[in-house]
């Protein structure tokens, strides 16, 4: 035990020097072990919202998991063990992540494609490499294999316990959504077992360092049977957002109605979203209240229990009344629906203007402070508590949906897709 003590809180001299510069080292020292451990322990303490709701002690946790720190071989797998110790937390925003350091060969890179999960079966969504669409790799394939295992035993077994994640359908379906499900080293070579729509089955092998030369659009638009708009919205981030969103806007306003597809969604600048949802109310938009922790050292001190800052937004103010979408609106989500995409979705609400369609969404809105533990290791940790524009809670369970779809293998295999077929319906029924 004195070991251990004496590792945690009295690091060397000479590591805390080291953690100035840049280390691009594969193996750290038992003192840089436990400084990092130490730090990212402490930034929990102070910073993490949803600390003081903890079913268990955290100090006690972090000094357990000490042991299996030092038995680590390799900084990889030190972060790979960090990483399950943040996992404990049961946060969305709450995770350890590595620098891109070093050799760029090794830097953490996906395959140029974009996948998702319909019950116990994983498609592509996206191809964006030439390369992979000559080898047969397209849109409704979908992936058998990965490395040999069948592609739910390979994420049990390599991604599902890294996860953070605040409700169970965020951890059921993430490590499959977006480019999460093939991130590895950019130098690993894997081989991925396909399907294609035609039942052919066949294999691509490759490193991940392999170039991308399609664009991944943020906005997918097309005009659907009845005049009614489907605006896919991939993301919340890119600099030019708002500009092609106003592009696309001067088609939306020649609908009579408008679905926005918000599944697999994860989030990005709630700027972006807020933009949108001004579009979509001629009055303000009333906005949920939101809480971080406060400490003051003298209030400590004297044993004050914690302290929060509240704050209530400013209502969202509409754009100029000509440019307001006055038709009826339909908001789809699902499972990969996270962090500010689930903000649209309580401010969607506070609009009436239209049901909410398909499955709860991820459950973490987050607001992360990111922390350099050092040595190239990073955490993200958790500051914002929200709740809707009724006070309801949301995070840690996710925004229901007002009418529940779950998604089919049809939308793949025969070009169906129900929630959309359901958001039809609806819009039919307010035209009535």
């Amino acid at each position: 035990m004195k070991r251990i003590l004496l590792l945690l809180f009295c690091v060397s001299i000479s590591s805390v020097i080291a953690l100035k510069a840049q280390d691009t080292s594969k193996v750290l020292t038992d003192g840089q072990k436990a400084y990092i451990l130490s730090k990212f322990c402490t930034e929990v303490k102070y910073n993490y919202v949803f600390y003081n709701d903890l079913k268990f002690d955290w100090d006690s946790l972090c000094l357990a998991t000490l042991p299996k720190l030092l038995a680590t071989k390799s900084k990889e797998e030190y972060a790979r063990e960090l990483q399950r110790l943040s996992t404990q937390l049961q946060d969305g925003h709450t995770y350890i992540y590595e620098d891109n350091s070093g050799n760029s060969l090794d830097w953490i890179r996906p395959f140029p494609i974009k996948t998702k999960r319909i019950d116990n079966r994983v498609f592509v969504t996206s191809v964006l490499s030439s390369d992979f669409q000559r080898q047969g790799v397209e849109t409704g394939s979908e992936i058998i294999k990965i490395d040999g295992l069948d592609v739910m035993e390979y994420v049990n077994r390599h991604k599902r316990s890294f996860v953070s994640s605040s409700t169970p359908q965020w951890l059921d379906y993430s490590p499959y959504a977006g480019f999460e499900l093939t991130k590895e080293k950019g130098s690993k070579v894997s081989k991925i077992l396909l399907k294609n729509r035609d039942g052919r089955t066949f294999t691509i092998e490759s490193h991940r360092n392999i170039n991308w030369d399609i664009v991944n659009n943020t906005f997918d638009y097309k005009t659907l049977n009845g005049n009614v708009g489907l605006l896919k919205i991939n993301s919340f981030m890119g600099n030019s957002f708002k500009k092609d969103f106003d592009v696309l806007y001067q088609s939306i306003k020649k609908t009579d109605a408008l679905i926005i597809d918000l599944r697999d969604n994860m989030g990005g600048n709630s700027g972006n979203a807020d933009y949108i949802i001004r579009h979509l109310s001629s009055t303000p938009v009333k906005m949920g209240n939101w809480s971080s922790r406060m400490y003051i050292a003298a209030h400590g001190s004297w044993g004050y229990p914690q302290e929060w800052y509240m704050e209530t937004p400013d209502d969202l103010v509409p754009v100029n009344e000509e440019n307001v979408y006055t038709k009826p609106v339909v908001l789809l989500v699902n499972a990969v629906t996270f962090s500010s995409a689930e903000n649209f979705c309580v401010a969607f609400r506070s609009t009436k203007k239209g049901k909410i369609i398909g499955t709860p969404t991820g459950g973490s809105t987050g607001n992360p402070i990111h922390i350099e533990l050092g040595y190239g290791i990073n955490a993200l940790i958790c500051t914002k508590n929200e709740w809707d524009a009724d006070g309801n809670r949301f995070i840690g369970i996710g925004i229901k949906p007002d009418i529940e779809v779950k998604e089919k293998i049809d939308m793949f295999i025969k070009g169906k897709d129900v929630v959309i077929e359901e958001a039809l319906k609806q819009i039919r029924g307010d035209r009535k």
